[in-house]
């Protein structure tokens, strides 16, 4: 207890260098007791059946080294939990990234639980995972914790890059960590699975389509969805709530000449555009716009949507919107995706058929459909991930 009160009174900041993946510091955050792991996750579970933890865990906020859209470094800040193990052993990483929960830093989710905001309750999710004996991780989305800057919501290569990196930390925090025997943990990282919720799931299945190619000597365990978003035309379609943000993000970063705003927004929203997405995270999107296209877009607009017909008449939109759709690249890896029956972002039957392409381009999935669960399926299925988790280390610790 002694040299873990000394480890947690003192951050770790190391040299800043442009390899993507580096660690620029670590600083310890927090420690909780099983009991208190158990406090937190009751919040989440909120009456379900809550898992009891089987380890105390430490949290650290590590920021890390990564690429931004314009080539440049950037800094990534991160949620690590490390459960305390008093043996070795070597267990699944479940690097988790969030649903939306805004543009701008204030909306950032390393906030949510300093300030008491329930946007998904992240890290009383993480705690779960890691009180059961997982390493966690909650990466947050490239520029948050820059206040100058907005997060690039939904453009598939930045939450790709974003995860990616973040297993890239992992390795070099571990492999740090081997060096250095005062501060090293008994547990140590075995696959590494990217799990999401909502946008999150969108953000992990971009990682995997982009791995080859931006992170080829980086492995992928799993993909874990829990009502993966990741077709943004039937987005647009079915939850519009979040359409102001996405288009306000593209137009900026692919140009108003190829993404314009006011070729899909009615003018009651114009106006205003870039001070409310900017103001208001995901509770005030929720509350301030629609949540279906007819009173949000224009009419011309919502029937090409409706219709299916966004590839003919507004091409390069439609273009934009399926390049920044994910998971179909053909990247072969394994998914687990937990889909709720009563899910009003995420379109049952839109899902279904995303699951039968994933299946036809290589990928075995595991889909399971909770009939009676909106959304958020990550109370309903923990007991699920869990056990897959584990399935698959064993899978390729007996190949």
């Amino acid at each position: 207890m002694v040299l873990l009160t000394l480890i947690l009174s003192v951050m770790v900041t190391l040299p800043a260098t442009a390899a993507a993946g580096s660690l620029v510091s670590v600083e310890p955050d927090h420690s909780y007791s099983a009991a208190e792991v158990d406090a937190m996750a009751a919040r989440l579970f909120n009456g379900q059946q809550t898992p009891q933890a089987q380890f105390s865990v430490d949290v650290f906020i590590l920021r890390y080294q990564s690429v931004d859209l314009q080539d440049q470094p950037t800094v990534v800040t991160a949620q690590l939990f490390v459960p305390r193990y008093t043996t070795h052993a070597e267990r699944p990483v479940y690097i988790f990234a969030a649903g939306t929960t805004g543009l701008t830093d204030q909306c950032r989710p390393l906030r949510e639980h300093q300030v008491g905001i329930n946007w998904g309750l992240y890290r009383h999710h993480v705690l779960a995972h890691a009180g059961q004996g997982a390493i966690g991780m909650i990466p947050e989305y490239m520029h948050f914790g820059e206040p100058d800057r907005l997060q690039p919501y939904f453009i598939a290569e930045a939450e790709a890059r974003v995860l990616l990196d973040a297993i890239r930390a992992l390795g070099n925090y571990f492999g740090r960590q081997a060096q250095d025997a005062e501060r090293a943990s008994a547990v140590r990282p075995a696959g590494a699975f990217l799990a999401g919720f909502s946008q999150g799931g969108h953000a992990a299945f971009a990682a995997a389509d982009r791995r080859a190619a931006y992170a080829p000597d980086v492995t992928i365990a799993g993909i874990i969805g829990y009502g993966p978003t990741t077709n943004i035309e039937s987005l647009l379609r079915e939850f519009s709530v979040v359409a102001p943000p996405l288009i306000y993000s593209y137009a900026q970063h692919y140009g108003y000449d190829r993404f314009d705003p006011s070729l899909m927004l009615a003018d009651r929203w114009l106006p205003s555009l870039a001070q409310d997405v900017q103001r208001l995270c995901i509770l005030g999107l929720q509350s301030y716009y629609p949540w279906r296209p007819g009173p949000l877009f224009r009419s011309e607009f919502t029937r090409a949507l409706h219709n299916r017909r966004l590839a003919d008449a507004y091409p390069e939109i439609e273009r934009i919107l399926r390049q920044n759709s994910t998971g179909l690249s053909g990247h072969g890896v394994a998914a687990l995706i937990l889909q709720g029956g009563n899910d009003v972002v995420v379109n049952l039957d839109d899902q279904a058929e995303f699951v039968v392409a994933l299946r036809n381009r290589g990928s075995s999935v595991r889909y399971l459909v909770y009939p009676s669960s909106p959304h958020d399926t990550r109370q309903i299925g923990f007991a699920e991930v869990q056990q897959w988790m584990d399935q698959r280390k064993q899978t390729q610790e007996n190949r």
